[in-house]
Order: structure tokens, then sequence, then C-alpha cells
């Protein structure tokens, strides 16, 4: 059986088609399924399972939406 390898945040973030910020931003929440690889409150290095997040969006019936104008501000000043 071969294990399916994790990704970084840029290639989960061109499967599902949004900003990798956006993406990690998600993760951090709990609102995606992803694996920190550093601890604290920063977070910033991420890896996902492509299969993880097809799976967690077909359970959950999650469509992520465009982040608004508003999210990308607040998460570019932060």
């Amino acid at each position: 059986m071969t294990k399916e390898p994790y990704v970084d945040a840029a290639k989960a973030a061109e499967f599902l088609d949004i900003p990798v910020r956006y993406l990690t931003d998600l993760a951090r929440a709990g609102r995606l399924p992803g694996h920190p690889l550093s601890m604290g409150a920063n977070r910033n290095v991420w890896r996902f399972r492509l299969s993880e997040i097809e799976q967690f969006m077909s359970k959950t019936g999650t469509n992520f939406p465009e982040p608004t104008d508003v999210e990308l501000t607040k998460v570019s000043t932060s």
C-alpha cells in the first residue's frame, strides 16, 4: 500500500483554487484539515493531504468562497 504524500500549502491552494494565505488561515482556524509542522501561535509551515481535503469538503458540503477584499486587507495588514 502506497501512502499518499503530503503537499505544501502552495499545491493545496492550487488544488482548491484559493490564495495560499487564505488556505493557511482556514487550516489555522480548524476549518480545513492540515498538519502544522511548527508549533505556537504562528504555525506558519503547513502540509496537507489532498485526499483529506477532498473528503472533508464532500463530507461537509463545503465550498470555500474566494476571500473578500476585506479579508485580504485584514490578512495583509496582520
